[in-house]
């Protein structure tokens, strides 16, 4: 398991697999959230079993797929919010842990510097240089 972490209590990582769900219970994690639409290709755990699993070990589970066809203030709203309500240390995962990276700097828009975000998401490998006009955008519409 390959855990980034890009703020204090939040962590992105490639594709999670059932055994790492024990691990990050144990380690004191609260929530996941899944990033991976079902109908991506390869081999991966469907959303259905990775949900029973958190939930078998305590954790909440948030089923947010993220596909290359755009994102909704929504889904920033919701991943927002999931953060928020989480308690404790939360884990968002999709293929490489890109999307995450991206959803986690969206919906910290209004409440982070541009710069910081960039730079966090940038300590961790993930280069969301190119999003700066709609996290200054997003930053001046809170």
């Amino acid at each position: 398991m390959n855990l980034g972490q890009i703020e204090d209590g939040f962590f992105v990582s490639p594709q999670l697999m059932p055994g790492h769900v024990a691990l990050l219970a144990e380690q004191g994690v609260k929530a996941i959230i899944n990033n991976r639409p079902d109908t991506e290709r390869g081999f991966f755990p469907a959303d259905r079993e990775m949900a029973e699993l958190a939930i078998e070990h305590g954790l909440d589970y948030h089923y947010m797929p993220i596909d290359h066809s755009g994102l909704s203030m929504e889904q920033i709203t919701a991943f927002a919010g999931a953060l928020a309500q989480a308690g404790g240390p939360v884990v968002a995962y999709c293929a490489s842990g890109h999307r995450s990276a991206v959803m986690w700097a969206l919906a910290k828009a209004s409440s982070k510097s541009v710069d910081e975000i960039i730079a966090s998401c940038a300590a961790q490998g993930y280069n969301l240089a190119q999003m700066r006009p709609t996290l200054m955008q997003l930053s001046q519409a809170a």
